[in-house]
């Protein structure tokens, strides 16, 4: 049975391989691909299994081993992968049989893998204050050293100052140990230059938003590959003054067409983003007002009237993620990850 899904996902892949090959060319270095929380909400598998072959990616990271196994035995990923998020106790037999590299951030962690001899990364704390070492133990890992060391920068975008030390902090740590592999940058980071760094950690700007604006300046080219779009299941002609959705927050000002759409916050719309959203329709912007309720939202269309079944835009060039965090003064990873599994993840090669 397949049934014409109420609300779409549209994804190029071909904007995200290029976003991936942009950041590449802009930093000068290979790329991990963080592909955690579901790739950000766009699909781990599919994502993962488009842009493993790039040569421009080196290893794809998740946060837990859990990630890990399903990329391995659902995606068939053959690349190396970094679980970012460490390991419990409990989890590190699946290190171990499905070769996953953890990113070691105690001490605890650290004598596991030596322990076992295997490759691992290591996380230190230079002003983040969540995971990662803030004293090196120097005495185990010249004995059995990481292949990987990294960093994570906690105010790349708003304190230039505070992540300058961040890198330069993290440079003194390290002398003197061996390794492979060192990664400093997350996408933000990407404005900073990190000379002895060889490959950059990015998430969000894989997926084409929030990307900050100087780092454009800079020339990094990046694309928006999402449209997110859902059907109009009710339309009615109402009076002024007629109540609109739970609590009857907003009556009608005029006569017109209002339009019930399969799209709610279960599915990702936000319920503070009352009275504050779009859509499109046709191209053109109508109001979504009244509560959004947990299933459907209400468009005020006015004097146009839609038929039931068509279509209408939430998420599109015009109106991106970062569009509606900056209404919840939030950041658009949140609205990333909240799309619901209603939304039917489509892949194409481009959205035309």
């Amino acid at each position: 049975m397949s049934i014409i899904p109420r609300a779409q996902w549209l994804i190029s892949l071909e904007c995200i391989k290029k976003n991936v090959i942009n950041i590449s060319k802009f930093s000068n270095k290979k790329v991990i691909a963080v592909v955690k929380a579901n790739a950000y909400g766009h699909g781990l598998i599919e994502i993962s299994r488009y842009l493993e072959r790039l040569k421009e990616i080196v290893f794809f990271a998740v946060s837990s081993v859990e990630e890990g196994v399903i990329l391995r035995e659902r995606a068939n990923i053959k690349k190396p992968i970094l679980i970012l998020g460490g390991f419990l106790r409990e989890e590190f037999p699946y290190i171990l049989e499905y070769n996953l590299t953890p990113v070691v951030s105690n001490i605890e962690q650290l004598k596991e893998v030596v322990k076992a001899s295997i490759p691992y990364h290591m996380n230190v704390d230079t002003g983040m204050g969540r995971l990662g070492f803030t004293e090196i133990p120097y005495d185990i890992i010249y004995q059995f050293p990481p292949e990987g060391l990294m960093t994570h920068l906690s105010c790349a975008e708003i304190d230039p100052e505070f992540s300058e030390k961040q890198i330069s902090n993290f440079f003194e740590k390290i002398k003197g140990i061996k390794n492979k592999w060192v990664h400093v940058q997350n996408t933000a980071g990407l404005y900073y230059k990190v000379p002895y760094a060889n490959l950059v950690r990015v998430g969000v700007g894989i997926y084409g938003d929030g990307v900050n604006k100087n780092l454009i300046k800079k020339g990094l080219e990046i694309c928006f590959p999402s449209v997110i779009k859902a059907r109009i299941i009710e339309v009615k002609k109402l009076k002024k003054g007629h109540c609109i959705s739970y609590g009857c927050r907003y009556k009608l000002k005029n006569d017109g067409y209002i339009g019930v759409i399969a799209l709610g916050y279960a599915d990702g719309l936000f319920r503070g983003l009352f009275h504050k959203v779009k859509v499109f329709y046709k191209g053109k912007p109508f109001p979504v007002r009244g509560n959004i309720t947990m299933d459907f939202s209400i468009v005020e269309f006015g004097k146009i009237r839609p038929k039931i079944g068509e279509e209408v835009e939430i998420i599109n060039e015009q109106q991106r993620f970062s569009d509606l965090a900056k209404v919840l003064e939030t950041i658009p990873y949140e609205i990333m990850t909240k799309i619901g599994e209603r939304v039917k993840r489509v892949y194409k090669v481009n959205l035309e």
